[in-house]
């Protein structure tokens, strides 16, 4: 299941942190801002962003990155997968209008919650691989096998990102950008868990030049 609210945010506090977000931008055609440097974006538009739709909330253990794609960054907008957390609020920031316009892509509930780290694990690698990210993206198998999800600036969608497989349609122009906050980790102890949060967090930084 996931929740969407329409229109949520004000232009004015969406320029306001766009604002922010471009003075710290490194201009990346596919850029992720990880902790902590996003939390520093972010400080100052925590309280505002919950006044406004009290279902974003930055909980203490929250990871939250900041997300901005263009149209040269499409080959990885494209990697679907499943989150390590069960809770997942997308905050849209920036949109573009017309056919291709980088909309998340879902197929919800494609697994289970499982007691099991050795299923979780499975599961995560067999749909989040290179192989499916070469297959997936055929619009003849991506349009039947997704459910397209269509978000503007200021919409708020909240979903389980451990059981929905998601990913983003490719952008023909422009850019599109985007809050996400995560929640609720899986199997938080495990060292399954712990190997890919520092693999993520590698990776981000590696993206990044930190």
């Amino acid at each position: 299941m996931h929740t969407i609210l329409k229109q949520a945010i004000s232009n004015e506090v969406l320029d306001a942190i766009n604002k922010k977000i471009d003075a710290a931008s490194s201009g990346e055609s596919f850029e992720i801002i990880p902790p902590p440097h996003s939390e520093t974006i972010l400080a100052d538009f925590k309280d505002k962003l919950f006044a406004e739709c009290d279902n974003i909330k930055f909980g203490e253990n929250a990871y939250t990155v900041i997300r901005s794609v263009t149209e040269k960054g499409n080959r990885a907008s494209q990697c679907w997968h499943f989150d390590n957390q069960r809770k997942t609020i997308l905050i849209v920031l920036r949109s573009v209008l017309g056919e291709e316009n980088g909309d998340i892509l879902i197929r919800p509930n494609l697994r289970r919650h499982t007691k099991s780290s050795l299923i979780y694990t499975l599961t995560k690698l067999f749909w989040t691989n290179p192989i499916s990210w070469l297959i997936l993206p055929r619009k003849s198998i991506r349009d039947k096998f997704f459910t397209r999800v269509s978000l503007k600036a200021g919409d708020v969608m909240v979903f389980d990102g451990s059981t929905t497989y998601h990913g983003n349609l490719p952008i023909a122009s422009g850019m599109r950008r985007s809050i996400l906050i995560h929640s609720d980790n899986l199997f938080e102890n495990s060292f399954i868990t712990k190997l890919f949060h520092v693999l993520n967090k590698v990776y981000l930084h590696k993206r990044n030049g930190t």
